[in-house]
């Protein structure tokens, strides 16, 4: 019974994750000045941070599908069996496209249909630092000065 405080705890935690994506996919969708901006780590580009919005809705969705497959894999592996352990399986794997799609459409801003509405001109944060790159590129001569 004490193995199951620490996965009651993460699920509370990746409860509330997923809570907070649902939240912030809804506010993005709707257009609402509400809207958190989300900040990722890993790059100080604006047009990254506005890719990661774009795609808050295959985010949102990856996420609910790793939580909910991680927990009915760990809960069903001592009481139902077999069964929900591949449920939890299949649920885990099926979170993998959803990240892909989370990916093309902050890099691309395709596939339209899963950007919200008022995003949908913009340009994907690759075609940004590509066209910013064409541009630097422009004046030079092809022996690089």
């Amino acid at each position: 019974m004490a193995h199951l405080v620490p996965d009651a705890v993460a699920a509370v935690l990746a409860g509330g994750m997923d809570l907070f994506f649902i939240r912030a996919a809804w506010l993005h969708w709707t257009g609402s000045d509400r809207a958190p901006d989300l900040l990722f780590g890993y790059s100080l580009n604006p047009s990254v941070w506005r890719g990661h919005e774009r795609g808050i809705v295959a985010l949102a969705a990856w996420a609910v599908c790793l939580t909910v497959g991680v927990a009915t894999a760990t809960a069903a592996g001592d009481v139902a069996g077999l069964a929900l352990v591949n449920v939890g399986a299949t649920l885990i794997f099926g979170s993998l496209p959803w990240m892909a799609l989370h990916l093309t459409i902050a890099w691309f801003n395709w596939p339209k249909a899963l950007v919200p509405p008022h995003r949908r001109g913009e340009s994907g944060s690759v075609t940004e630092w590509w066209r910013q790159r064409a541009a630097r590129d422009k004046g030079r001569r092809r022996d690089g000065r």
